[in-house]
């Protein structure tokens, strides 16, 4: 009688030590309506998202029903697929973003590196956070925002539309604007139909161009030959002009060329020209 009193305290001992573990290893799913809505980055790794991007806070959001998720970078668009198990282990290693020239300091390649982690936690903290986490180390952390709100058609967007007009140079890659041209600076003027024309300094010159998205290419230039005391300056001006194809930003009245990431030639909108 004893051994089977013993026997049976055994037993129950080996189930409630069983189901204790199984309780202890079991994670609550989250939510998906949780998860719901726009999210603003509120750390990176630990850094106040206000102090790594100088301009907009990145964002995203879950669509569900595609599996994808979606947002801002701080500068460009991110979107791509992801998934999220009953372990709420998340994985998005292929999100792909826009290529736009950004103008402020920010870290979003570091920010869409860390959001492509795989297998981060997902967990909603007590205090209605977002928090993505590899380990006892908090990645990301979001709060519950608002999606920005979109811009007019025309804002910051490099068209067809938008660079047309007259464009006077104030920044060369490599040189001094007072130094290589003393006595006429460049400009450019673009035309509604693709047409290019304007001062090198010295001569003028005509080209076109092809805008496909935010990369500009410009065509060989052809020129006046006038004699000029010095061809530095028109010379390092149109050859970067043409050193195609460049990514273009603009910013107001700021129209900016890139080359491999670097400022090459930035101008400013002549609002007095008709």
């Amino acid at each position: 009688m004893k051994k089977m009193l013993k026997s049976a305290i055994l037993s129950i001992a080996v189930i409630t030590i069983a189901l204790g573990n199984q309780s202890c290893n079991s994670v609550k799913q989250v939510d998906k309506a949780q998860l719901a809505g726009y999210w603003t980055l509120k750390s990176l790794k630990g850094e106040n998202a206000a102090d790594a991007f100088k301009g907009v806070n990145p964002g995203l959001q879950f669509d569900f029903e595609n599996n994808t998720i979606s947002g801002s970078g701080g500068c460009n668009n991110f979107s791509g697929g992801f998934t999220l198990n009953e372990k709420n282990e998340f994985s998005a290693p292929n999100l792909v973003s826009t290529m736009k020239a950004c103008f402020q300091e920010n870290k979003e390649p570091q920010f869409l590196t860390a959001l492509s982690t795989p297998n981060l936690s997902v967990s909603v903290s007590d205090a209605g956070d977002l928090i993505f986490s590899q380990g006892d180390v908090v990645v990301l952390q979001f709060a519950k925002g608002e999606a920005p709100a979109q811009k007019s058609a025309s804002a910051g967007i490099v068209n067809a539309e938008s660079l047309t007009g007259k464009w006077n140079l104030v920044t060369i890659a490599g040189g001094d604007m007072a130094t290589l041209f003393t006595d006429k600076q460049p400009t450019m003027e673009i035309a509604a139909d693709g047409k290019v024309f304007g001062q090198g300094g010295c001569n003028t010159y005509r080209t076109t161009y092809e805008l496909k998205e935010n990369t500009i290419t410009f065509k060989p230039a052809a020129a006046t030959m006038m004699a000029c005391p010095s061809l530095k300056g028109e010379g390092m001006f149109t050859s970067l002009l043409t050193a195609t194809p460049l990514q273009a930003g603009l910013n107001g009245d700021k129209l900016t060329f890139f080359k491999n990431g670097d400022i090459v030639l930035e101008f400013v909108k002549d609002t007095a020209a008709k």
